[in-house]
């Protein structure tokens, strides 16, 4: 009698198994029944999407556009056909059925919008268009709720070590909005996508949105070393130094040591392969910050802080204090960077006009503009800044504004000694 319970109570479990396993594979089914892909010929396509519908459009170049709703879209999509490896994904909730248009060129221009729109400003950080593909959305009813996402690789475009931001432009406005953009880590190829959303977007209103690149700028005007004794200073050391010849000069010089702590020779300290990782970073971007150290090496903030002291005790790197930043150079016991008394900047465009306007004495803003093919605002901009550090001077010959080199300042007396 008790053998038969049992036995009841096992069918009853393996039935109940069984039940279990259908169940998840009918959800799972679906699920996958439920994505629909489409493959297009070409870079553009009209379909009807429908709520809890997800969709994937394949088209040529490598360009995946994904879109989930839960509600009724007559959607139109268009691509310029020079764009390439690019992966979007638009998840819109919304109460009423619409109809949705979306084109994608590689710059604002392309447009024919009327006006240039002021990049995107959060305090001290500088944002800059590298992305190459920008979405203009245009709908017939208001949009409630639009997240926009795209997954971190650098075959889409995005580089998993940079910092980026969603942006929107509305047509009327005069310059690009962040949008709060977060990563999210999908857990089942740990991937980051980026992530941000933004609400009511409005009918018969052109909306663009695009990813920019976020860096820092530092304290007042800060430029990686560049500027600096010898024409352009430190980087042109590097470039002529190699590792080699560097570890040759380290290892047969005569300097005293005070070694503290440490019980290396300078074997040791040029053989680990941690250090050889932040000499090659400070041998090839001399004035490289710490920062810009941790996230290229890849090594643990308190290991990193701890090879520096080694590297710094042993006089293979020193360093120099600028504003709220560190910035490491290799060592020389005369260091040309204790001479420098010009502010950095990380910007090499403000450097290549310096350049021009030294080569061409007596350009203008709207030669430079040409030349470099940048808004006459962001030139404008690297102007004042050369003009504030006062390497440039000003002078009007009719109604133009030429530029000069101001060959009376500290950088240009110092050049060729």
């Amino acid at each position: 009698m008790v053998k038969l319970k049992l036995k009841n109570r096992s069918k009853l479990f393996s039935i109940f198994v069984l039940l279990l396993v259908f169940i998840n594979f009918n959800i799972l089914i679906s699920q996958v029944l439920s994505y629909r892909t489409e493959n297009i010929p070409g870079f553009s396509t009209q379909d009807k999407v429908y709520p809890h519908e997800p969709v994937k459009y394949l088209f040529l170049n490598n360009i995946t556009f994904d879109i989930s709703t839960d509600s009724f879209i007559d959607l139109n999509i268009q691509y310029e056909n020079n764009i390439e490896n690019r992966q979007i994904y638009f998840l819109i909730n919304n109460s009423n059925p619409i109809s949705l248009n979306i084109s994608s060129k590689v710059s604002l221009q392309n447009f024919g919008t009327p006006r240039t729109p002021q990049g995107p400003r959060k305090g001290e950080a500088q944002f800059q268009y590298k992305y190459n593909c920008i979405l203009r959305i245009q709908t017939n009813a208001t949009i409630d709720y639009l997240t926009v996402s795209s997954m971190k690789r650098s075959l889409y475009g995005l580089d998993p070590n940079l910092e980026y931001s969603l942006a929107l432009y509305e047509s009327s406005q005069d310059s690009w909005e962040l949008i709060d953009t977060i990563e999210e880590l999908n857990e089942s190829n740990s991937e980051y996508s980026l992530v941000g959303s933004v609400s009511n977007l409005q009918a018969d209103t052109e909306y663009f949105v695009t990813f920019f690149e976020v860096s820092e700028i530092f304290d007042n005007w800060v430029f990686v070393i560049i500027l600096i004794v010898g024409a352009i200073g430190i980087a042109s050391i590097a470039i002529l130094i190699s590792k080699k010849d560097y570890f040759h000069y380290l290892k047969t010089r005569t300097i005293p040591i005070e070694k503290g702590a440490h019980r290396l020779s300078l074997i040791d300290v040029l053989e680990n392969q941690n250090r050889n990782k932040i000499i090659d970073l400070i041998l090839k971007e001399p004035g490289i910050h710490f920062n810009e150290l941790l996230r290229k090496t890849e090594i643990a903030a308190g290991n990193l802080v701890w090879h520096l002291d080694i590297l710094e005790t042993y006089k293979v790197v020193g360093k120099k204090r600028i504003g709220n930043f560190i910035a490491y150079f290799p060592y020389y016991q005369k260091n040309p960077i204790s001479n420098l008394d010009l502010k950095l900047s990380k910007s090499k465009l403000t450097l290549h006009i310096l350049e021009m306007i030294e080569k061409e004495p007596g350009l203008w803003n709207s030669v430079i503009t040409k030349h470099f093919k940048v808004d006459h605002k962001t030139i404008q901009y690297h102007i004042n800044k050369l003009n504030d550090l006062n390497l440039i001077q000003f002078r009007s010959e009719g109604r133009k504004k030429k530029i000069f080199p101001n060959l009376e300042s500290d950088y240009f007396n110092n050049k060729g000694k």
